[in-house]
């Protein structure tokens, strides 16, 4: 590099430091003569020497911050950071958290601080948020005064019960079009293949024409429930056969335990209710796989509501996600092909006024689509190479990459898709917060005093105990056990299991269930084989097995 070219690069690194100073001094530096260029760059590195502590190689990193009026926005996330300096306050405007936003980096590089420092800024301003917290990471928002009137969903636990039936399509959506795209949902938590997506489709379309989804006259919305039992009857030859246990499997974890309480409810008042409240949903309580299609049905739902409201592109939801690669991912896509449902809403749920907030520690796992809809990155420290590529191809700083696994905890790069070309460096403030004060017990409290009456409703709804027989409130389950029973009464237990399309696992739960009701009893026999085990009703299973008016 000629000696020009290098104080002009010396002139650009000093520039966000000394303004337009710098600006003067190049100018200068260009209508000199020799010696007077030789006695203007022995000051600039004197002025390096003092405002930057670095060595002026070509090898250093530096990235360029934007100036201050570039830097500024409404919603203050940190400050600019420039050769270990804070220059002045970076955030995003009004009309840039609708293209989206994604904070990137390892376990405990400052994530969570970050979201907290999202929510704060969404408070001051008045937007409403719903945040799915995959482990109970922002319920201590609580502790905080601003926070009091946060609304926390302890989803598939008893503290702050939650209920969502995807099998009702919001308002004004056509049922045939949701059914395809809740199929492809389930598809994709549950990485079932396009055989299974055929049988389901036929299963639910089934229980739909059924409940008279299509002519409007439902009286009571279908569940899971009824579908699996639709399943259960189809009649399949061949490799359809297959596709129907994979199907059986899908469908039973949709009604077994947390899931079962969960989905299984003829009403969406819940999820109609927050949309327009500050909500902490906790899924900690769900498997990886529950979680996933739990979120996503979720994203569904409010895409299509939001469809039907008339005002577009201006910003008035905020949807924050943790662990987006579970939803956003590129492996699970592969599966049912071509880009996913939830990569298209990500693309258009912007024009509705919906900001996606995502989360994350393996950008390398977050589609391709996805992290190039989003217009704000924030890059944490990341550790593996993977993710450091990843990052560095979106952010446009291959030669630099390494800077972004030495960054400092609270530190960050930032990439804009507009207002500045080149992604700057960013230091956050460290959010006060009391963490591990905010118990189950105060929530509950906190719910019955802000939200009592659908706290109280969806709490019955689930978790009712009164006298009535149990076997008519559930079960769907217990009473295809009991079926199965009656029509294969000498087959081993392994063989009930797979007959009922449930694991190993849910099956010795279900098992011990109906042993401890006093409806079924086992008998151990000795074969030439080995041991089998085989079922039987007792007389009360008997009584309560006529009773079901499904059989």
């Amino acid at each position: 590099m000629d000696s020009a070219s290098e104080i002009r690069q010396l002139c650009l690194r000093l520039r966000p430091i000394l303004g337009e100073e710098v600006d003067n001094i190049y100018a200068a530096y260009i209508a000199e003569d020799d010696k007077g260029k030789d006695q203007i760059e022995h000051y600039l590195r004197l002025l390096a020497l003092k405002y930057m502590p670095v060595k002026l190689s070509q090898e250093d990193i530096e990235l360029i911050p934007p100036s201050k009026d570039q830097a500024f926005g409404e919603y203050s996330i940190g400050k600019v950071l420039y050769a270990g300096k804070q220059l002045y306050d970076f955030g995003l405007r009004e009309d840039e958290w609708i293209q989206h936003l994604a904070v990137l980096g390892r376990s405990g590089a400052g994530k969570t601080n970050a979201g907290f420092i999202i929510l704060d800024n969404l408070k001051k301003h008045n937007k409403p948020f719903l945040v799915f917290d995959w482990k109970r990471n922002y319920r201590d928002l609580l502790s905080r005064l601003e926070f009091k009137d946060v609304e926390v969903y302890t989803i598939g636990r008893n503290i702050t019960p939650f209920t969502f039936n995807p099998l009702i399509p919001p308002q004004g959506t056509n049922p045939k079009t949701w059914l395809k795209k809740l199929n492809e949902v389930i598809a994709h938590a549950y990485c079932l293949g396009n055989g299974v997506l055929f049988l389901l489709q036929q299963a639910v379309d089934a229980v739909y024409q059924d409940a008279g989804v299509y002519d409007g006259t439902v009286v009571k919305w279908p569940t899971f429930k009824d579908v699996l039992l639709k399943a259960r009857n189809m009649d399949t030859r061949g490799r359809e056969s297959g596709w129907l246990s994979s199907t059986l499997r899908a469908l039973s974890s949709l009604c077994f335990g947390d899931m079962d309480t969960l989905l299984n409810t003829n009403n969406n008042k819940s999820i109609d209710h927050i949309l327009d409240k500050n909500v902490i949903l906790e899924l900690d309580a769900l498997t990886q796989s529950d979680k996933t299609f739990f979120v996503q049905a979720c994203l569904l739902y409010i895409h299509h509501k939001r469809l039907t409201e008339k005002t577009r592109e201006d910003f008035k939801h905020a949807l924050i996600l943790e662990e987006a690669h579970h939803v956003l991912s590129d492996e699970r896509r592969s599966l049912v092909g071509g880009q996913s449902v939830m990569e298209i809403i990500f693309r258009e749920i912007r024009e509705f006024g919906e900001s996606l907030i995502l989360l994350d520690q393996h950008p390398s796992k977050i589609s391709l689509s996805a992290l190039g809809n989003t217009y704000c990155t924030i890059c944490m420290n990341l550790k593996h190479k993977t993710d450091i590529n990843a990052m560095s191809q979106c952010m446009l700083i291959d030669k630099d990459r390494d800077i972004l696994g030495s960054l400092d905890v609270g530190h960050a790069v930032v990439k804009l898709q507009g207002r500045t070309v080149r992604p700057f460096e960013i230091k956050l403030p460290l959010f006060s917060i009391d963490k591990g004060k905010i118990t189950d017990d105060f929530i509950k409290d906190h719910m019955k005093n802000i939200v009592p009456q659908i706290i109280e409703e969806d709490f019955r709804l689930s978790w009712q105990n009164n006298n009535e027989p149990q076997i008519k409130k559930l079960d769907i389950e217990m009473a295809a056990f009991l079926k199965d029973v009656v029509n294969h009464p000498d087959i081993g237990i392994a063989e009930r299991y797979r007959n009922l399309g449930i694991s190993v696992r849910q099956g010795q739960k279900l098992k011990a269930k109906l042993l401890q009701e006093g409806l079924i009893e086992e008998s151990r026999q000795t074969t030439q084989t080995g041991r089998l085990i085989t079922i039987r009703l007792t007389e009360k299973g008997k009584e309560e097995f006529e009773q079901l008016s499904d059989y």
